[in-house]
């Protein structure tokens, strides 16, 4: 054994302090420290995917200590990033969201790290690379080790193929739930945002709003379309504000009931661990994606 082979705690030390400072120095600008921008990825991470975490569930998800999470939403929300709220679910619980304020500081800062990473990863062929990816892998394995990893196979690789099928499998259950009812899934998610976001007190807002949300791909003369046919059906008011009528909530009600129950049964026997996992990367590859468009 030579003393090569016994560095290894050291050069991790030393990387993870040099990168920590790294990124430190580049979210400095935007008024963020490493462990802030951290916490406030991994709440915009969950944000886009529609959840509204209670500090608990963002500390597990971020990997960090409860008590230091605590502190850091604290100085994030009086910096004007971050609203707390109470749990609807959980009265010993807080809520948390970005604001429009956070979400712009995030973007920015994620599009800054982006390029840290791919400045600071050059040396071994950049973020993209063979090498970059075999580093990934060796530090999953240093975080998550298994017992018996030397004589398990190869698992294959996550490819966007596999990503598509199982949107489109969620998707036609989502859509076979829904069929009944006479509602599209856009349908759905527009009173969801009419009920969860609201009242919007112009409709344009609204309008603009989902526009802006690329899972609905819609331009503005699909918006309105889309707005005038709920108006017509009686699910959401004519007036400003734009509000749920008594027929819409029901109707919500009832599907978010029936795809919850949906939903309890497709994971039902998926770890939390998995589960956890499973956010992470879809985020990762949503994020990318986005970043990637934008640079088309």
């Amino acid at each position: 054994m030579t003393s090569d082979d016994t560095a290894t705690g050291r050069l991790l030390w030393q990387v993870t302090t040099r990168w920590r400072a790294a990124v430190d120095r580049a979210v400095a600008p935007l008024g963020l420290t490493h462990a802030q921008y951290t916490l406030l990825g991994s709440l915009y991470g969950l944000s886009r995917s529609g959840t509204r975490p209670s500090q608990r569930e963002l500390a597990d998800f971020a990997g960090l200590e409860p008590i230091y999470v605590s502190k850091l939403v604290r100085a994030l929300e009086g910096a004007g990033l971050v609203i707390r709220s109470e749990h609807p679910a959980d009265p010993r619980a807080l809520q948390l969201t970005l604001t429009d304020k956070g979400t712009t500081v995030i973007r920015e800062a994620v599009t800054v790290v982006h390029a840290l990473q791919e400045e600071l990863t050059a040396p071994i062929g950049g973020i993209s690379g063979p090498r970059n990816r075999d580093l990934i892998r060796t530090l999953q394995d240093l975080l998550h080790p298994s017992e018996g990893s030397e004589n398990m196979p190869e698992t294959r690789v996550l490819a966007g193929q596999d990503i598509s099928e199982a949107h489109g499998a969620v998707r036609k259950l989502h859509e076979q739930i829904l069929h009944g009812s006479g509602t599209t899934s856009t349908e759905q998610i527009t009173l969801r945002v009419v009920a969860v976001r609201g009242p919007w007190t112009i409709r344009t807002a609204l309008r603009d709003y989902l526009r802006d949300q690329p899972q609905l791909a819609l331009d503005q003369p699909a918006a309105d379309r889309l707005l005038d046919n709920l108006e017509q059906r009686g699910l959401i008011t004519k007036d400003t504000p734009v509000t749920l009528s008594t027929q819409g909530e029901d109707l919500l009600n009832r599907l978010t009931a029936t795809v919850q129950d949906t939903a309890a049964r497709l994971y039902d026997g998926l770890s939390p661990d998995d589960l956890a996992v499973a956010q992470r990367v879809l985020t990762k590859v949503t994020e990318r994606a986005d970043h990637l468009r934008q640079q088309l």
